[in-house]
Formats: C-alpha cells, structure tokens, sequence
C-alpha cells in the first residue's frame, strides 16, 4: 500500500510538469535558435525571426519579421506556448501585448563572454527540455574557447583591427567598444581600433587612417554588396591604413562570430589562425 501511494504522489507531482512542457516554441533571435537546433529541439519550433539565418533548415519555418521590429498578432496567430527571446527583442509593446494574452517568454540576457554562451546554452536546455543535450554542448564550447584562450596567450603581436559595417551610404559603421564586435576581435586576440567610439558610429576617412587597423573587418554578407576587396580598398581612407596597405582586409560570418552562440568559438579561432599566420 505504501509503495502505491508513493508512486500515485510521484505521478501526480510529474504530471504538472510534463503538462507545461513547451511544444510550441518561437524563437526570437539567431543566436537561439541556432542553439536550439544544436541542442537537437527543433521539432519544438514552430517559427523564428528573419535574423535566423543558420541553420538552413530555419529557413523553412514561418519568418515572424525582424526581432527588433516583431509584430504581436504575427507572433500569437501561432499559438506559442514559450517564446525565447534575445534580449533586444521588440518593440516593448509588442512584448508586453504577447505577455499579456498569457504566453510565456523567456528572455535572455546579452552574451559578450564565454561563460554568457555556456550560461545560455543551459538555460535554453532547460527550458527546451533538453538539459543533457545542453550540458554536453557546453563542455565542448568550454573547451573550445580555453583552446583559444591558449592561443591567443601565445600570440608575439596582436594586431589592431576594425569592424565596419557598411551600408552602401555615406561613410560606414566603425564598432565601438561594448559592442559585439568588440568583444570578438578581443576574443580573437586582435585589439580593436576603434575602442575609443561609443558603440557603432560612422567613421571619416581622416578618423579611419587615425584609427591605423592592421586588419579591417567586415561581414561576409556584405561582401558582395561592397564589392569584395576591391571596393572596400576603394573606400575613402582605406587605402592610407595600414590594412589598405597591406591589402588585409576580411570577411567574416555575421552570426558565426557576432552571434555569440556555438559556432563563436570555433569561428573566433579561425580568426585567430588567420590574424597568427597572414
């Protein structure tokens, strides 16, 4: 009789829990939901933002607009049952509307470290259900990122490099410091250039050749819009710096290194490589 008690208590305490688990989730960010796929969940998903660009089985799913511009009716005609967030996720109306028709949202705090993406990874593990998946993900990223940090220790220079971000209009974007891009060259091994702007901020030709970048840096998304090598060296200034010089200019995956998510690691490594062996 006691043994059948107990296992009518144990019964009931997990039911509840098996109840609330989400089957229908929206992710809201790139970074999420490349960790959702990685951590074997994507059968959970039920939509994702137009910033989820990898994988490419994403690209399949309904798009519910631009993570910082969403739309709550878009989100709520999918019926969720938990949307995970990346911490810009917006408008705050929109957020506030979707909350207040009783979905739950999780959102995530900013990642610029090592420890932010393991953090982040457990917790989409535990909300996802899948916590295992999510321990073991972390440990290889751990290992991972203490590889790089061994590798940059053992760099002779570090060389000064500048993010641009290129519009096609008008003088670009430099990264600042608090960006993400900050925290990537740093990770890298590189010192950034433009350490002294505040966040993103358009940049002359006069402050870009002050600003000396060893290395110049852009999105590999962008590459074609501005003309690969050759027309970032045909941008005002560029060819005064000693990047220009030298012809260093690289390209690198936006959400693979900017993303702060798995593939950060690895890709923040390749870099690394690239800086360590011209």
């Amino acid at each position: 009789m006691n043994a059948w008690r107990f296992l009518v208590t144990a019964t009931l305490l997990v039911a509840p829990c098996l109840a609330t688990a989400a089957t229908r989730i929206v992710s809201l960010g790139g970074d999420v939901t490349e960790t959702v796929y990685a951590l074997h969940a994507q059968d959970q998903l039920v939509a994702v933002d137009s910033t989820s660009t990898w994988p490419e089985a994403a690209h399949a799913l309904p798009d519910v607009g631009y993570v910082r511009q969403l739309s709550a009716e878009g989100v709520l005609a999918l019926r969720p049952d938990l949307i995970l967030a990346t911490h810009d996720a917006g408008p705050v109306t929109a957020m506030e509307q979707i909350r207040g028709a009783g979905v739950r949202v999780e959102t995530l705090p900013v990642s610029r470290s090592a420890a932010d993406i393991e953090a982040k990874i457990r917790r989409i593990g535990e909300l996802t259900g899948h916590a295992k998946e999510a321990g073991v993900l972390a440990a290889q990223v751990s290992a991972r990122f203490a590889a790089l940090a061994k590798a940059v220790a053992a760099m002779p220079t570090h060389p000064r490099a500048v993010f641009l971000m290129s519009t096609g209009q008008g003088s670009p974007m430099a990264a600042g410091k608090d960006t993400a891009a900050d925290r990537a060259i740093v990770l890298a091994g590189g010192v950034n250039a433009a350490s002294d702007v505040p966040g993103y901020k358009a940049v002359s030709p006069e402050s870009l050749v002050a600003m000396a970048p060893d290395v110049i840096l852009l999105m590999k998304e962008r590459s074609d819009a501005v003309g690969g090598i050759d027309g970032v060296l045909a941008m005002p200034g560029v060819a005064d710096t000693p990047a220009g010089k030298a012809k260093r200019i690289v390209f690198v995956g936006g959400q693979a290194l900017l993303g702060f998510g798995p593939r950060t690691a690895e890709s923040a490594a390749a870099l690394q490589a690239r800086w360590a062996h011209p």
